[in-house]
């Protein structure tokens, strides 16, 4: 009994962990490329979950073109953010593009509330309220699918940015953007390509979201726990975003089960799962201030 309930905590936490790393992945490729630390991508990942309603729910368009719509939008709604706003920023102080980004998040949200209203609303979704029994562990397709298809995207980011040569050319921009132009690549095109990405990969997280709760504009706030998973993993790793998600997504799925509620010595302790994120992350940046795949920079003189 004890090892399935662990089982299914462990399970939750990996599905809701994929959702915090596809977020996280967009925040380390768009600050490693741009310099740019994007404090809307949870915003992003809000707009993704709402361009999916408005189709699979409002339009009663078929599910997966329904997604497919979404992801479009998403990634064309990234490169537009960096050719009207972010290009024009390149090499301002980092103060400055934070704030940029902070305001980017404020009018996503009020213009997603003017269209859409900031109720509370249930996507459609084949999977939804679905399960698959195996033994005596029930699992929810939805949870299952966020995370088969989180891992299947996964794998091909790896292979586009090892294999292709768009993909190096991107990965080469990350590590020095100088360097990368001296060498005949557009520069201007991969910070486009970065945030497209970035998009992209939060509206599907943000699909997935909605999946397993509801599509509503507080769920924004997911990219400010992605942000510390993307910070635990390494700003620099995109495979430490990967893992700091899946650690950030099991360790607050342990401590919903075992800590919220919990009362000792007459302290109670609430619902602690909101806070786990951040109580990891600040305990591994104590002993790797770089994050667990984070590399220390060295300047020579």
């Amino acid at each position: 009994m004890i090892m399935e309930k662990i089982i299914d905590i462990i399970f939750s936490g990996l599905s809701m962990g994929a959702i915090y790393a596809l977020v996280a992945l967009g925040f380390v490729l768009i600050f490693k490329s741009t310099g740019i630390l994007n404090f809307a991508q949870g915003e992003l990942c809000m707009v993704g979950a709402f361009i999916c309603y408005y189709f699979a729910t409002l339009l009663n368009v078929p599910y997966l073109i329904s997604i497919l719509m979404a992801i479009a939008l998403g990634a064309m709604l990234g490169a537009l953010i960096d050719v009207l706003i972010f290009r024009r920023l390149v090499g301002e102080p980092i103060y400055a593009t934070i704030m940029v980004t902070i305001g980017l998040a404020s009018i996503l949200v009020a213009l997603t509330g003017l269209i859409w209203g900031h109720d509370t609303y249930s996507i459609r979704s084949p999977f939804i309220g679905k399960t698959i029994v195996a033994g005596k562990m029930v699992f929810a397709q939805a949870s299952l699918a966020t995370i088969v298809v989180s891992i299947v995207l996964f794998i091909l980011f790896i292979v586009f940015f090892n294999r292709s040569l768009l993909g190096v050319a991107l990965k080469g921009t990350a590590e020095d953007s100088d360097t990368a132009g001296l060498m005949g690549i557009n520069v201007k095109k991969m910070h486009m390509l970065a945030w497209t990405i970035g998009a992209l990969v939060a509206g599907v997280a943000g699909i997935f979201l909605a999946e397993q709760s509801f599509v509503h504009t507080g769920m924004s706030h997911t990219g400010i726990k992605a942000m510390s998973a993307a910070i635990l993993g390494g700003m620099e790793s995109l495979g430490g975003a990967i893992i700091g998600g899946i650690i950030v997504g099991v360790v607050e799925s342990f401590a919903a089960s075992y800590l919220s509620g919990l009362e000792m010595g007459g302290f109670h302790f609430g619902d602690i799962k909101d806070v786990a994120a951040f109580a990891i992350m600040i305990l591994v940046l104590m002993i790797r201030p770089h994050g667990i795949f984070g590399k220390k920079e060295v300047e020579r003189v």
